[in-house]
């Protein structure tokens, strides 16, 4: 099935619903974090496709869809996250196991790959999961030195 436009906007603008019950004080805490998770996450794409380990389709120019991911469903996660499992390391490593697991073993590869949002290519489940086990990892430590330098984010929008 190919990707509509309709689609790939609701892929990117769905997520950002729940955003109201995040609440406020968090989403300012926990969005420089998500951001630079998916600068980090884009920057892993690009070398990805590269290295031919995924494909990503069209999405709507200058985008491939992999953006509208990136920027819809995979940034609000990474608030969730946070949200719920950061300063409790074990709560969060096992939920974003679970998430990625369920995520990769139980449908949602098909998902993406069914809609044409990007497919594995030379890259194995097992291998897929563990770039986003690292990538977990990488989100919760810098969200721990921004944490450590002092002031929060919501300190300055009070």
């Amino acid at each position: 099935m190919k990707n509509s436009k309709f689609f790939l906007l609701a892929i990117l603008a769905l997520p950002w619903l729940s955003i109201p019950l995040l609440g406020k004080k968090n989403f300012i805490n926990y969005l420089p974090a998500a951001i630079f998770m998916c600068t980090f996450t884009k920057a892993l794409d690009n070398y990805g496709e590269t290295k031919k380990w995924w494909k990503f389709y069209k999405g709507i120019p200058p985008f491939n869809s992999m953006n509208f991911f990136n920027f819809g469903p995979y940034l609000i996660s990474s608030l969730w996250m946070l949200r719920l499992g950061y300063r409790k390391l074990i709560l969060y490593f096992i939920s974003n196991i679970i998430l990625h697991i369920c995520f990769i073993y139980l449908g949602g590869l098909k998902f993406v790959h069914h809609f044409k949002l990007f497919s594995l290519k030379r890259l194995t489940k097992r291998h897929y999961l563990g770039i986003d086990i690292l990538r977990a990892l990488v989100l919760y430590g810098f969200q721990s030195i921004i944490g450590l330098s002092g002031k929060r984010a919501s300190q300055f929008y009070k």
